[in-house]
């Protein structure tokens, strides 16, 4: 089976992580794929909305799969960390990318629905960082996302308690946008990738995306307050 199915329908893209029975566990090559797929798909200026998600509802991603911890290809290029490589594809692409999150989403399947641009979780979802509890010390990068995007103490809660945390504690800490009901969440997401896609300027939904991450990344060069 393919490991990552690419779905278009209008201005409208679905990646879905096919590896139910794993939990939708990502892997070295699931996250090249996602990373060649999105820089691929940001040639096409008709589609302005992507969705990602799990196959089935038991998991958006359950993490990356501890078969390959250690396992990675370290190939030259922007390929040599695959995970870093996935997530940097989906702060890169041009327009917004949401995150649909049935069942768990934990480690690096956290990881990556806190990188997209909007999160709406099923109401039984759970999120968390399990590193503490398996032993591991997660890369550098990952703490200093999350310092960035949820702040210190948010940050220590995920990390050192290492548990799984309820949809609607997730939303309180920043991870999540919206929490609806589980037979809802198909609809909703799917509604909002519309209305972004469909209803909105693209230059400046681009613009606005491109801007907020600089701006989230550290203060601006004086070129860079001239440029924009």
């Amino acid at each position: 089976d393919e490991p990552l199915i690419v779905q278009r329908q209008g201005r409208v893209c679905t990646f879905i992580i096919n590896r139910p029975d794993k939990l939708n566990s990502v892997n070295p090559e699931i996250m090249v794929r996602l990373g060649d797929a999105l820089s691929a798909l940001k040639e096409d200026d008709e589609v302005r909305a992507v969705v990602l998600r799990g196959a089935g509802t038991g998991a958006f991603s359950a993490g990356y799969d501890i078969g390959r911890i250690g396992g990675v290809p370290q190939e030259a290029g922007p390929r040599g960390n695959p995970l870093e490589y996935g997530l940097e594809a989906i702060s890169a692409y041009p327009y917004p990318i949401i995150a649909m999150v049935y069942g768990y989403a934990l480690g690096a399947g956290c990881h990556i629905a806190a990188t997209c641009d909007l999160c709406i979780a099923a109401d039984t979802a759970f999120f968390g960082m399990p590193p503490a509890k398996l032993g591991l010390v997660y890369p550098v990068e990952g703490y200093q996302f999350f310092v960035s995007r949820l702040g210190p103490a948010y940050a220590k809660e995920l990390f050192l308690t290492a548990r799984q945390i309820p949809a609607q504690r997730a939303k309180e800490m920043g991870l999540v946008h919206q929490v609806v009901p589980e037979a809802e969440l198909e609809a909703t997401a799917y509604a909002l990738a519309q209305e972004l896609a469909e209803e909105n300027a693209p230059l400046a939904v681009k613009g606005a995306k491109l801007i907020i991450n600089r701006l989230a990344a550290g203060p601006l060069t004086e070129a860079e307050e001239q440029e924009f």
